[in-house]
């Protein structure tokens, strides 16, 4: 119990997000729960949902150039890019329909620890869900909302138990010429994704204020999506091993995954974040014990000459018995192919990417 207290201690999330994932975790558990506290970027969405993803690989049908135009709003829309997400990403084609509002999940492009999935909402009278003021308000993100989704294992044997994650969702409007909306989600877990079917579930679907205070209600729901997610898992892991010092601390570096997707960089400081330090940190969110165990400095260097330094991934930290595991992934903005990558430099060790 101390080190799933300790995972917990160095995440963060929205007080909507607090209330939801304690909410999940009484239903789980009758075990205490701590507050959880900061990391950087991301904000997660409910660790009983993070923990509880499972991907499997499944049949998926359809039209793979498809998938390349999904992700068009996420990665860009050139025609490598395209090409890569064609080769790396799959259909998936489940939907559900409540009240005349159908959801349908369209595609995933995935590694070992990250995935990115879009849904499309659509009126089944042919009608606009949402005005046309309300579409061209948004700056690639429309004000609206669930009140709930989750995502959750047919198997549950399938949960990621010791383990931690973040994402990011928002909505837009891909096509302004038919009359749907998409719902995109992106999550980095720090463990491995295990198989298992999953049931993508949604509540009540919202038009928001600018400030999500107030908001109108579109569709009330409930829509349950029941599907194996299946992706080519593109990831390649780099030499690890090498010794280094972060903030003064003795580190060795464990595992650096990398795809074109994202990044995976895992590592151990030989030194545990002091108990006293974590409990304050807990009672003054202005003060926080993790930040010189996450603070690493990993820049992706391309063959172009170009770099990408990695400063807002999702961290996650389990501290005891004298060390503090921890692990920074991040979900790229643009895809780029392996063999355009020169080098990887973590701290101050450099790792060559084989061509």
């Amino acid at each position: 119990m101390k080190r799933y207290q300790d995972t917990m201690d160095s995440l963060h999330f929205t007080p909507e997000q607090k209330a939801r994932m304690v909410d999940q975790l009484m239903e789980a558990s009758a075990s205490p729960v701590r507050r959880p506290h900061t990391f950087r970027r991301v904000a997660v969405a409910g660790v009983a949902a993070a923990l509880a993803l499972s991907v499997g690989v499944a049949g998926a049908t359809g039209v793979l150039s498809d998938v390349g135009e999904s992700f068009s709003a996420l990665f860009g829309v050139s025609a490598a890019q395209t090409e890569i997400i064609d080769q790396i990403g799959y259909p998936i084609g489940a939907s559900a329909t409540s009240n005349g509002v159908t959801i349908t999940a369209d595609a995933i492009v995935g590694d070992t620890y990250s995935y990115a999935i879009v849904y499309s909402i659509r009126r089944d009278d042919g009608q606009p869900l949402v005005s046309q003021e309300v579409l061209e308000s948004g700056d690639n993100a429309l004000p609206l909302t669930f009140d709930s989704h989750d995502v959750t294992p047919g198997n549950p044997l399938a949960v990621l138990l010791g383990g931690g994650g973040g994402g990011y969702s928002r909505f837009y409007d891909a096509d302004p010429n038919d009359n749907a909306i998409q719902f995109m989600e992106v999550w980095t877990f720090s463990s491995p994704i295990r198989p298992g079917k999953v049931t993508a579930t949604f509540q009540g679907l919202y038009e928001a204020s600018e400030d999500y205070l107030d908001k109108e209600l579109l569709a009330e729901g409930p829509w349950k999506l029941e599907f194996h997610m299946a992706f080519e898992d593109s990831s390649v892991s780099l030499p690890a091993g090498q010794d280094f010092t972060l903030n003064g601390m003795d580190a060795t570096l464990d595992a650096v995954t990398l795809s074109p997707l994202s990044i995976m960089v895992e590592y151990t400081v030989h030194q545990e974040v002091p108990q006293a330090e974590r409990e304050n940190g807990l009672e003054d969110g202005g003060n926080d014990p993790y930040a010189p165990f996450r603070d690493l400095p990993i820049v992706i260097t391309y063959t172009d000459g170009t770099t990408l330094e990695i400063d807002s991934g999702n961290t996650h930290i389990g501290s005891g018995s004298g060390r503090a595991k921890c692990s920074i992934g991040l979900v790229f903005d643009t895809i780029r192919p392996l063999d355009e990558v020169a080098s990887v430099t973590v701290g101050d060790v450099v790792i060559p990417v084989s061509q």
